[in-house]
């Protein structure tokens, strides 16, 4: 219980006691002992309040190979960071992954599928984070613990230096040149982010655009090119999340648009009750 709720219950019980109630005869007497009561009921309410921490997962504490990335080849098929679980497979015939994996690398020039381990934003330094690329026709998950469930309230998320470039300059071979040639094309490039409950369960999605033509003014079209952070409150409590990603520019098989995003920075409330 609250010990100020003890000690100010005590102080009201004497005045009640030595009847200087009965000596109330104004409005403003009722009205500093009702001011009194609230003060009570108020302080106990914040001594007596669910402890909130921001965690903050920022793949700091990973470590890196001579490659400054990871990409699932040690066959663990997943890593940890500050309490979520990224999965990740990888195809060790093919050298190619799906999923989730992490690196450092920013090199914002070189284009094409070699430079998919890097993010899109030339102040990056050595900065850690991860990179999403989605199974074929399926989903992979950040999860916390089974049963648990927690309020993300924020991300930071970026366009993959091999995404970006295609977009901006198109590759002869896949991709287009988002705007077309007259740069008028209404194009755009989009993340879902995904919450599901503890049962397995859906709940809310939020959009974001890292890329976005649709304006009729041109100079107001974007590629995302430094760190961006993404609101998720709106998602609620949660056991875990995907990242879909979609694009106007799509063929025979699936989308053209190479869908990566790299991700930082996820914020997450833990209540310790009291």
């Amino acid at each position: 219980m609250c010990r100020m709720y003890y000690r100010l219950t005590y102080e009201l019980h004497k005045i009640i006691s030595n009847k200087l109630f009965l000596k109330m005869k104004n409005i403003k007497n009722h009205f500093i002992a009702i001011v009194l009561g609230l003060l009570v009921f108020t302080a106990c309410q914040k001594e007596d309040r669910d402890l909130v921490e921001t965690k903050t997962v920022d793949f700091e504490s990973l470590t890196l190979g001579s490659t400054s990335f990871w990409n699932g080849s040690d066959g663990t098929g997943e890593f940890n960071a500050s309490g979520i679980k990224f999965k990740n497979n990888y195809n060790a015939m093919y050298g190619s992954w799906d999923g989730f994996v992490y690196s450092q690398k920013a090199d914002i020039t070189t284009s094409g599928y070699i430079n998919q381990y890097s993010v899109f934003d030339g102040t990056n330094a050595t900065n850690k984070f991860a990179l999403y690329y989605p199974p074929f026709g399926a989903d992979a998950f950040a999860l916390f613990p089974t049963g648990s469930e927690y309020n993300i309230k924020s991300i930071s998320v970026c366009n993959s230096t091999y995404t970006a470039l295609s977009m901006k300059n198109g590759d002869a071979s896949f991709s287009k040149k988002f705007g077309g040639t007259t740069g008028n094309d209404k194009d755009w490039f989009k993340m879902t982010v995904i919450g599901f409950n503890a049962v397995g369960d859906s709940v809310k999605s939020v959009d974001f655009f890292l890329a976005d033509y649709r304006f009729d003014d041109n100079s107001k079209d974007y590629i995302v090119n430094k760190w961006t952070t993404v609101d998720l409150a709106s998602l609620g409590k949660i056991n875990k999340i995907t990242f879909r990603l979609t694009s106007t520019d799509n063929g025979a098989w699936g989308m053209n648009t190479p869908a990566y995003v790299c991700l930082d920075n996820i914020k997450y409330e833990v209540v310790t009750p009291k």
